[in-house]
């Protein structure tokens, strides 16, 4: 069976067995194949926008003896999909503000779970989801190489965030834990040294940005505190890496 990096195997932990599946911006269809060939989901579809990772998906898909039950289609974001088609979608290897674009032009028709993979602009996706009906049923974050990625996994419902939720995780913020933690804290160094280069220019723009960055630089620090000074990282009872249910 294909085996997934960390990254993607946090969000195939999240997809629900036995429903249909669409990986959108699939890229080498890793996720959909290791998904379908494990029995996990009886199809799914890979989409992409572009020929060239179309061609590698399909190169997977093949290879695993998979092409009857993985549907490979070329197109921008969810316009892939027939509206009802999936009940679970999984977009990954994005920046949030992009990821909330595919998910405002739909079809959203029929999803009760996305499963989300970030990279950087979390704060806008999660925006996004609470702006419009979904509710956040699970945060994780994962190491892999390395490097620290989140997963979101939102569905249908309502939900209220602060900007501490916004920037951290609602969930991510209650659960704490070493790799929160050290979440946090890299977001806090960008942001301070995104702040010291807004610091150096007298232009109008510059001067609103650094302003806008020390709200951000006190918002993670006080995040970071309150993370720090939790036992375990987190609230009592809150000692597993990821909240939520599949």
């Amino acid at each position: 069976m294909l085996q997934l990096p960390p990254r993607l195997a946090a969000v195939a932990r999240h997809v629900p067995q036995g429903q249909t599946f669409a990986d959108i911006g699939t890229d080498h269809a890793y996720l959909p194949a290791h998904l379908v060939a494990a029995g996990h989901v009886p199809r799914a579809v890979a989409g992409d926008i572009l020929p060239g990772p179309l061609a590698a998906a399909r190169n997977t898909v093949d290879a695993a003896g998979l092409a009857d039950r993985i549907d490979l289609r070329l197109g921008p974001g969810l316009s892939v999909l027939a509206p009802g088609e999936a009940a679970c979608v999984a977009v990954c290897g994005m920046g949030g503000p992009l990821i909330a674009r595919i998910l405002e032009e739909g079809p959203l028709a029929g999803v009760r779970r996305l499963v989300l993979q970030p990279m950087g602009g979390e704060a806008q996706l999660r925006r996004w989801l609470a702006a419009n009906g979904w509710k956040l049923v699970a945060e994780e974050i994962v190491e892999d190489g390395g490097r620290l990625y989140p997963v979101l996994v939102a569905e249908p419902g309502e939900m209220a965030l602060s900007r501490a939720e916004e920037e951290v995780g609602p969930l991510l913020l209650r659960q704490g834990g070493p790799l929160v933690r050290r979440h946090v804290a890299e977001k806090l160094a960008l942001a301070r040294r995104a702040l010291e280069g807004a610091q150096r220019s007298d232009r109008p723009a510059a001067r609103a940005r650094a302003a806008e960055l020390a709200g951000l630089v006190r918002l993670l620090a006080e995040a970071a505190e309150r993370l720090g000074e939790a036992p375990g990282g987190g609230p009592p009872g809150a000692s597993a890496e990821t909240i939520g249910h599949v």
